[in-house]
């Protein structure tokens, strides 16, 4: 799911290189349960739970409080608590609800089986992911760059994209599976999906070109960025989660 992948790529030809991806991620913002320390908007909740509390239960501010006082405890001790911990639902659906994209997001899970059980699903497969990035604290730092490098929007669409599942797809040319190959973690992958090959690299292609048809250059030039400088061992990972095996 980098430039390799992608037929027309035109944001990410100085974007960089290396490694891998993560989605997501996807979900750093709304797929887990802690978030990073803000006094700032703890004071503001806070605020609302003394003056309207009814109020603070039904718009999930006691989640999004919980959430927060989560991240500050893990800021100071890195390795406490659990960082995949899933967000529950209700706050995940309100920070989505916070831009057109992710409104739309919530709208079409809705139909596709239900809110809930669509976020579920996403928030597993973004959780083993970013467990590949190895102890807690390379796993909070591993969302922390991820929301600090991404836009909200490549967020909504690596949600959008993780819960669509696993397309048919034309099987990759044998240079496209050559050039896939070039890099360290398409080399790996090749070799472990032999015969597949094509057929795998098939579906990556497709559903990397999926995952950008929505986004802006810039957006897709940040997706890359942050994608081709992910070790070596998450890009495999994501690899297999996106090609089905």
């Amino acid at each position: 799911m980098s430039n390799d992948l992608v037929v027309s790529n035109p944001g990410a030809a100085g974007a960089g290189s290396a490694t891998g991806e993560g989605l997501t991620g996807g979900a750093a913002r709304v797929g887990f349960a802690s978030l990073p320390a803000n006094p700032t908007r703890k004071a503001e909740i806070e605020q609302i739970m003394r003056t309207d509390f009814a109020r603070y239960e039904s718009d999930g501010l006691d989640q999004e409080y919980r959430a927060l006082l989560q991240g500050e405890i893990e800021a100071v001790n890195p390795d406490a608590g659990t960082p995949t911990a899933p967000m529950p639902a209700d706050a995940s659906r309100i920070f989505l609800c916070s831009s057109q994209e992710g409104q739309k997001l919530v709208y079409e899970w809705e139909r596709m089986g239900g809110f809930r059980t669509v976020l579920a699903s996403v928030q597993k497969d973004v959780g083993e992911i970013v467990r590949e990035a190895g102890n807690n604290l390379r796993q909070r730092h591993f969302m922390q760059r991820f929301t600090q490098e991404v836009p909200a929007a490549v967020e909504v669409a690596l949600m959008d994209e993780f819960a669509s599942g696993t397309p048919w797809a034309q099987p990759a040319s044998q240079a496209e599976v050559d050039l896939f190959a070039s890099k360290p973690a398409g080399k790996i992958m090749v070799q472990h999906w032999g015969p597949e090959a094509a057929e795998r690299v098939g579906i990556l292609r497709k559903r990397a070109a999926r995952l950008v048809d929505s986004l802006t250059d810039e957006e897709e030039a940040d997706l890359w960025a942050w994608f081709e400088d992910l070790d070596t061992h998450v890009i495999t990972k994501i690899y297999r989660k996106m090609a089905g095996g």
